[in-house]
């Protein structure tokens, strides 16, 4: 080989290293965004299938025998292919991102980059059975045709469309997904215009790799800066659940119930003690909790805390556990926050002396649910958008956590004859 071969061989081989380390890094923080994570790492993907077709492609470039006849074919229509690729999956990763922050659905300029790439792979196609773009000379060298020009033409089409689009929401992007977007547009052009000029170097294929390496280095940046933003909301949920958690009139309460039954029926009493004790001892070690913790220990919980209730309200009010799954994890208090919402302001409310509240948890396809019913008077959803509100602020916060914790999702379906949360855990 010459020392051309040797330096792009390098070069591209390193690249794909790269581009395979970034999709494990990827894939490893997925937590983050899991469907811009998948973008992504299609993308990282493909930028390392790009340069070690295109590796392969100069390392075999002069080889006369027949091993080295098909790699060099094989590896350049392949490095044509991934190079095509390569602009809507970048398209699918900035729609993701600017459709996410934005809310706008309709972003449909993503599939005119995928009928780029169609054409693209026509073109490629036509050209195996009609060579205009490219051919092989009797050395087993590639050399460029007069129609040489038309994939420079179609991938400078595909950015000039996401360049229009990017300028148009440059305001939903943040500082450094400006610079790598700018970068991935900016450096291709430059690319092919240089190379329509200067043809033997790989100019367009190593830049459409800075790029995409760019657009990694912005995830991990928004990585970063995500995770330190989850620990301070944690942070302040956690004092908010502290405060909520340490509030006195349960304890009063519990204490009342416990005095009443040490004068009715000691071995009642002793029973409450230890159910009481153990709400304790729960609360306590769920308050320490920094992650989401096996829902068998937040059941746990309610159930000493439902027991202590019963004590009070006595057969006014009933509860039932229906626990079909119990593989999953769940931020700390969010069943005993819904559980006791719905006694304070479900049943009490409405004053029905057969309240029943339910507790179910199953698993439905990929996810895992909670279910807290009760037959109270029910409430209008609405208020819990007015953020001025109190009385149900505690379903804010358990929705709050669980989005930050582990990415779950809270529901409510609320009527006359009662009150449903659902909580849904992906796997």
């Amino acid at each position: 080989m010459t020392t051309l071969q040797y330096i792009h061989f390098s070069i591209e081989l390193w690249g794909a290293f790269f581009c395979l380390i970034s999709a494990v890094i990827i894939s490893i923080n997925k937590d983050f965004d899991r469907k811009g994570s998948y973008k992504l790492i299609a993308l990282m993907l493909n930028s390392a299938l790009l340069m070690v077709s295109d590796a392969m492609a100069w390392f075999f470039r002069g080889n006369l025998s027949e091993t080295g006849y098909y790699i060099v074919r094989i590896a350049n229509f392949a490095a044509f292919f991934f190079g095509f690729l390569t602009m809507p999956l970048v398209a699918e990763y900035v729609t993701h991102i600017i459709s996410k922050r934005s809310g706008i659905n309709g972003l449909y300029w993503k599939y005119i980059e995928w009928v780029l790439f169609l054409i693209g792979t026509a073109v490629l196609i036509a050209n195996s059975f009609k060579e205009f773009l490219y051919t092989f000379d009797e050395r087993n060298t590639y050399y460029r045709l007069p129609f040489g020009i038309l994939p420079g033409v179609i991938a400078f089409t595909g950015i000039v469309i996401t360049l229009g689009v990017v300028v148009g929401y440059i305001r939903y992007l943040r500082p450094f997904e400006k610079i790598a977007t700018v970068i991935y547009l900016v450096l291709p052009v430059v690319a092919v215009v240089v190379q329509s000029f200067k043809y033997g170097v790989s100019f367009t294929y190593l830049s459409l790799v800075i790029s995409s390496l760019m657009l990694f280095f912005s995830f991990v940046v928004n990585h970063t800066q995500y995770h330190a933003e989850k620990e301070r909301k944690l942070a302040e949920e956690r004092i908010r659940l502290f405060n909520r958690q340490i509030q006195p009139h349960f304890m009063f309460n519990s204490l009342s119930v416990i005095k009443h039954l040490c004068r009715k029926s000691p071995d009642e009493a002793a029973d409450a003690i230890d159910e009481f004790a153990g709400y304790l001892r729960s609360s306590t070690d769920l308050m320490n909790a920094d992650d989401c913790v096996p829902i068998e220990r937040e059941l746990d919980l309610v159930k000493h805390y439902t027991y202590m209730q019963q004590k009070r309200f006595g057969d006014s009010i009933k509860y039932e556990f229906n626990i079909e799954d119990t593989q999953f994890k769940i931020p700390p208090f969010s069943v005993q926050t819904m559980v006791e919402n719905a006694i304070e302001h479900g049943l009490r409310k409405s004053g029905a002396a057969n309240g029943i509240i339910t507790v179910t948890t199953y698993q439905k396809s990929n996810a895992h649910y909670v279910e807290i019913s009760d037959n109270g008077s029910g409430f209008d959803t609405h208020i819990l958008d007015d953020e001025t509100q109190t009385e149900h602020i505690g379903i804010n916060n358990t929705k709050a956590r669980l989005g930050l914790m582990c990415h779950g999702a809270l529901s409510i379906n609320s009527n006359a004859d009662g009150t449903t949360v659902t909580i849904r855990i992906e796997e």
